[in-house]
């Protein structure tokens, strides 16, 4: 019962909506994954650029792309051209939230009849239906790039092995062979998510110890609710500028600084990108994909293990945007201008939220990945970006800024 109310007391929802969201997080409780004989493991068509994705087939038809997210507690198809093709049947009533300011994004519980993820199948499956296209999530219906998100009821069935630079994901059946891995990170389940204990060091001789939620469904690098640093009675003295950030509930505007060091278990990273977001008691931390990108990684739910295995050559630093525009990716390759951050590059210069951008430097760009565009922005030196309104092209100059991307 007091895992009930905890959990009641942590949603936004309100009336039947908390009912229904509570219903849709056991409707997965008895499937099972269904191997091909003699299989225990199999890799996946997967795409690891800023987070992972893999490719997964619903009802026998193959090709949509989901997002690995395990900050989310369900796991939710999206109405994308592909997803509302599939014609699927709307159950009860939804509504769902998640990072942002304004509204919860509704939709409904679906079910479909089979889901196939390389060599291993489920069987009758229940998903969320979101509406993201109609929500404050999205500023235009082609930002649906992808299909959907594979949650906690699906994750917590395997090991995923995932190398972001072989673009390779696995998952296996059996726990994860930890002789070879550079660091073993203990974790724990708490409401259908993975948390870690981690050290942080807020410079000017303020440390705090919290517990922070992995999130690969998060691009960013940390995000530290500061209500936590007030509660410690410290505050974040650096040099910060303001950020965006859109999730399932619209957009939340914050202000983003560099922590001196971040500790986890063994891990020790220093100079770390944070997103100082505001929230009570309830809001959680979180470690996002930027970090984990830095290693091949294995989520381990068998053991509850998050493995870390370095890769040559490549010690963790973090990149900053320095042309301070926020892009989205749209279906037809361009990208759209969702945010302007204030006191950086792109302020003042004319580009407007809304804007679609055509190409950089030159480069058209449906030839460049999301990954690709957020490298350049990190890029010192003069830029060339050209827009569809008025054919209009912006000479902007990306600078490094004292205390934040350089010291």
């Amino acid at each position: 019962m007091k895992l009930l109310f905890t959990l009641l007391c942590t949603m936004t929802l309100s009336g039947c909506s908390v009912a229904n969201y509570v219903r849709l997080k056991y409707e997965n409780d008895d499937i099972r994954p269904q191997w091909q004989a003699q299989k225990n493991k199999t890799q996946l068509q997967a795409d690891t650029g800023l987070k992972p994705y893999v490719y997964m087939s619903i009802n026998g038809i193959q090709g949509f792309k989901m997002m690995l997210d395990t900050g989310a507690s369900v796991s939710i198809l999206k109405d994308s051209e592909k997803v509302k093709r599939l014609g699927l049947k709307e159950g009860y009533s939804l509504e769902l939230g998640g990072w942002g300011d304004g509204e919860n994004s509704y939709g409904f519980q679906t079910d479909v009849k089979s889901i196939k993820l390389g060599d291993v199948h489920f069987n009758d499956v229940s998903f969320a239906y979101m509406l993201v296209t109609k929500s404050e999530y999205f500023l235009r219906p082609d930002e649906a790039v992808y299909d959907g998100v594979i949650g906690h009821d699906i994750l917590k069935h395997f090991a995923w092995h995932i190398d972001p630079r072989a673009g390779t994901i696995e998952i296996s059946s059996n726990a994860y062979n930890a002789e070879y891995a550079g660091v073993s990170i203990p974790m724990r389940i708490f409401l259908s998510k993975l948390y870690l204990d981690s050290k942080i060091d807020l410079g000017g001789n303020q440390t705090m110890e919290q517990e922070v939620v992995l999130d690969t469904g998060s691009r960013h690098y940390f995000k530290l609710n500061n209500y936590f640093v007030r509660d410690a009675g410290h505050a974040y003295r650096g040099k910060t500028v303001t950020g965006s950030d859109f999730g399932l509930s619209g957009q939340t505007i914050h202000q983003r600084g560099t922590i001196p060091k971040l500790q986890i278990s063994d891990l020790t990273l220093k100079n770390v990108k944070t997103n100082f977001i505001e929230g009570g008691d309830d809001g959680k931390s979180v470690i996002g994909s930027s970090i984990l990108n830095h290693f091949s990684y294995v989520i381990d739910y068998h053991n509850l293990k998050l493995h870390l295995n370095p890769y040559e050559n490549k010690s963790f630093k973090a990149k900053y945007n320095l042309l301070g525009m926020e892009l989205r990716k749209l279906t037809n390759g361009a990208f759209v201008v969702r945010y302007v951050m204030p006191d950086m590059a792109a302020f003042g210069s004319g580009i407007q939220v809304g804007d679609e951008v055509l190409s950089f430097n030159g480069v058209n760009a449906s030839e460049l990945a999301q990954k690709e565009w957020l490298a350049l922005s990190a890029t010192e030196g003069e830029h060339r970006l050209c827009i569809a309104r008025d054919n209009l092209c912006f000479e902007l100059l990306a600078k490094n800024i004292e205390g934040y991307s350089q010291w």
